[in-house]
C-alpha cells in the first residue's frame, strides 16, 4: 500500500475574510484529507508534486501569487539560498516557498461580503511605479491598447470570479479602465493589487478584448 503523499492547497481569500491576507497556504497529510476543506474552489491551487504544478499553472501565475504574499510572509527567498531556489525554476521555487510557509488547515470563521470601491484612474493620470513591483510591471500588452469589455444583452459585464476575491476586485478595476496602461495602474492601486496576469486571464475567459 502506497504511503500517503502530502498535498498542498493555496486558497484565494475574500479580502474581507478573517484571514485578512490575499492567499492562505495549507498542507494536508494526504489527498483524502482534502474533504475537510470546504473552501477549495476552481480558483484554488491544489497539488502534491512540482510536476502537477507545471501541468496546471504557468510561471507568470505562480509568480503573481508569491508576490502578493511576499511582503507579509518570510520564506526561503529571504536567505542566501535564493540562487539554489532559482535553479529549480519558478515551479520548483513555488513548491519550496509553499512547503516552507504552509500550515495545518483551519476553516475561516466568517467571510463578510462588502462593496469595495474600485479606484478609477483617468487615462491622463501618470502611472505610479514602485521598485518592489518591477518584476510584474512589465507587460507584453500594448499599453495603448483599448480594453473592450464583453457585455450581456442588458449591457452589463460579467465578472468571472468569486465576489470579494482578489481577482474579482482586479477585474472590476480592469473593466472600468480605457486602456491597458490605465488598467495596470488601477489594479496596482488596489491592495494587494493586480498585474498583466489579470489581463491574460480575462482574455482567456472571454471577459474582455483588446482593440487598437
Amino acid at each position: 500500500m502506497a504511503a500517503p503523499v502530502k498535498t498542498y492547497v493555496v486558497l484565494e481569500n475574500n479580502i474581507e475574510s478573517d484571514r485578512n491576507e490575499p492567499y492562505s497556504y495549507f498542507v494536508f497529510p494526504s489527498m483524502r484529507e482534502l474533504r475537510n476543506c470546504k473552501e477549495i474552489d476552481e480558483y484554488s491551487i491544489v497539488y502534491s508534486t512540482v510536476e502537477q504544478l507545471k501541468e496546471a499553472h504557468t510561471e507568470e501565475e505562480l509568480l503573481s501569487v508569491m508576490e502578493a504574499s511576499y511582503n507579509k510572509l518570510k520564506s526561503p527567498l529571504d536567505n542566501e539560498a535564493t540562487g539554489y531556489l532559482r535553479a529549480q525554476g519558478v515551479h520548483g521555487e513555488f513548491f519550496s516557498y509553499v512547503d516552507f510557509i504552509a500550515r495545518k488547515y483551519k476553516p475561516v470563521k466568517k467571510e463578510t461580503k462588502v462593496s469595495a470601491e474600485v479606484v478609477n484612474i483617468e487615462p491622463t493620470a501618470p502611472i505610479k511605479t514602485e521598485p518592489k513591483a518591477q518584476r510584474t510591471a512589465k507587460s507584453k500588452y500594448d499599453p495603448d491598447a483599448k480594453i473592450v469589455v464583453t457585455v450581456d444583452m442588458f449591457g452589463k459585464h460579467h465578472n468571472p470570479y468569486r465576489e470579494g476575491s482578489n481577482r474579482w476586485h482586479n477585474f472590476e478595476a480592469l473593466a472600468k479602465s480605457a486602456t491597458v496602461a490605465d488598467a495596470l495602474a488601477a489594479m496596482k492601486a488596489l491592495t494587494p493589487g493586480g498585474n498583466s496576469v489579470d489581463i491574460r486571464l480575462a482574455l482567456e475567459k472571454g471577459a474582455i478584448q483588446l482593440g487598437g
